[in-house]
Formats: C-alpha cells, structure tokens, sequence
C-alpha cells in the first residue's frame, strides 16, 4: 500500500470526516445568503447534499444503511439539478432511488462477518459491456434533452450528456458491488463540479468536490477489501 493510500484512507476513516464534510457543504450554502433571500434551488439542494454526503460516505465504507440516505438523496439532487437546467444530471437521479432498493436487497444478502458488503472485480467482458451501456446512456441523454426541449449550450449538454452515461452505469456498478465503479465516480464527480461552477450553484459544487474525495476513498477501502479477502481465500485453501 503507497503512502497515498494510507493517507486517503486515515482521512476517510476519521470519525471526524463526516463531520468535516457536512461543515464545508453548509459554509456553501450559507454563501448563498439564505437568510436574505431563501432561493428555493439552493435550499433543495442543500437537503439533498446532506443526505447523499453521509449516503455516499456510507457506501465507501460498504455499509448498506447508506442505500436508504441515497434514496433521500436522489429526491432533493434531482429537483436541484433540474431547476438549474441540468437535465444529465437530474434524470439519473430517478434511476439512483430506484437501484438504491435493488441494492438494499443484493447488499444483504452479500456481507461478511462485519456486516460490510463483499465486493467484486469486474472482467474483461463485463468492462466491455460497461463500455457499450455508457454509450448507449450518452444517446439516451441527448434524445432526452431533446424531448424536453430544454435549452441547453453545447458545453451543458455534452457535460450533461457524460454526467448522464457515467451515473447510470457507475451506479449500475455499485449496487451490482464491482469496485470499478468509483473509478468512474471520480470521472462523473470532476464533470459536475466543472458544471455546476458553470451555471452557479455553489452548494452542488461544494458537495461533489467532497464525493470527488470519497471516489478515492472507496477505490482504496474497496480494493483493500478485495485483496485481504484473496489472501483469506489463500489462507484457507493452504
């Protein structure tokens, strides 16, 4: 393990680490001024960055109570996202409320001694699929926008066309417990952060720059996993 690991995962094993980011997500949103004048946008969003901030953290440590914040979560991002025009990163918040049950059924089923889920390694051929669904998604993104006939600038729509693909299959990846999944989280969440810088919302941004963190986080903690659970394997078969 590099000295990076150790340091990424000292920080997201801090008891104090939740605390820390839900500070930096309502330093955010007080930047809005919400006492002066409450804009609802902001203050949906806030919501829903609290719950998907201990959802998400939740899920890095592979416990499965963090599927139940992630539905609450999906609720408040979705409708922030949407009044803020960005239809990529709004429409994937339905399909996460609905996986997040999935995954509350799948993630029980699949614990260790420590009630922490068991994660996987994805193939050659399931990355192959992985490749080809993402595709698919950016189309799906761009018909969608379409359809709705929302105005979006090239750079909205082709940010929001990637933030579209690569939440529904990284999501997809999660609940189906493949520890490939973060890395394609640590992708979505610099795409968002850019585009909610884009179009001022300062509390979506303040929180995907911290689940930018918890991406690492979990590529760390899960591939750790991975390996002490290979090593028990070999252990046992010796």
């Amino acid at each position: 393990m590099t000295n990076l690991h150790k340091i990424v995962l000292l920080i997201g094993r801090n008891k104090l680490y939740p605390y820390f980011c839900l500070l930096f997500v309502t330093l955010a949103f007080l930047y809005t001024d919400p006492f002066t004048s409450l804009n609802l946008r902001y203050a949906i969003s806030y919501f829903g960055a609290i719950c998907g901030l201990l959802c998400v953290i939740l899920l890095a440590k592979r416990k499965n109570s963090g599927n139940v914040l992630g539905m609450l979560a999906a609720i408040g991002e979705s409708m922030g996202n949407f009044l803020g025009g960005n239809v990529g990163a709004s429409l994937p918040s339905f399909y996460y409320f609905g996986s997040h049950i999935y995954g509350l059924i799948t993630w029980h089923r699949h614990q260790d001694s420590h009630n922490n889920v068991k994660s996987r390694s994805l193939s050659e051929i399931s990355f192959l699929y992985t490749l080809i669904f993402l595709i698919c998604a950016v189309f799906i993104n761009i018909y969608l926008t379409g359809a709705l006939g929302v105005d979006n600038t090239i750079y909205q729509l082709f940010i929001n066309c990637f933030i579209f693909g690569l939440g529904v299959v990284a999501q997809l990846l999660l609940m189906m417990r493949f520890s490939f999944n973060w890395y394609l989280w640590v992708l979505l969440n610099i795409l968002v952060i850019g585009l909610n810088i884009y179009t001022d919302n300062p509390v979506i941004a303040t929180q995907y720059l911290i689940y930018l963190f918890n991406a690492i986080y979990g590529i760390c903690e899960w591939k750790l996993s991975e390996k002490q659970a290979a090593n028990n394997a070999l252990a046992q078969n010796q």
